[in-house]
């Protein structure tokens, strides 16, 4: 992970602990984290994207009742190839693969952003 992948609040893993941390600034090569036990600031080393699953999707009020790799929610729709990447709308120049968290949820903000002209992120609190 670098730190052009992440992004003020993010949910990943802060691998040490295994812990679901949110990104609250990046700085070079340090990450702030909202809140954690031990410190608020660590490497970006020390953290890594949270794969997406078929429960957390769900968690996140996507669904997949018409085809298992299709999924829909949230205003989008993603279709999981069988390179284990999850595809939406193409946004920009080379088209978007998904598999952790961190990525759904810039892809979500972006895609908004261009195409509905609004600022809009993905309510990862069914999570915690």
């Amino acid at each position: 992970m670098t730190p052009t992948d992440i992004r003020p609040g993010n949910k990943v893993l802060h691998t040490a602990s295994g812990v679901m941390v949110t990104v609250e600034q990046v700085n070079d090569d340090i990450v702030e984290l909202e809140s954690f036990p031990c410190s608020r600031r660590c490497p970006v080393a020390d953290i890594s994207g949270i794969e997406l699953t078929r429960d957390i999707l769900q968690k996140l009020l996507f669904s997949n009742d018409i085809e298992p790799d299709k999924w829909s929610g949230q205003g989008i729709h993603l279709e999981k190839k069988p390179d284990g990447f999850y595809y939406g709308l193409r946004i920009e120049k080379n088209r978007t693969k998904i598999k952790h968290l961190h990525q759904l949820q810039n892809y979500i903000r972006d895609f908004y952003a261009l195409f509905r002209q609004a600022d809009y992120s993905l309510n990862t609190s069914s999570l915690v």
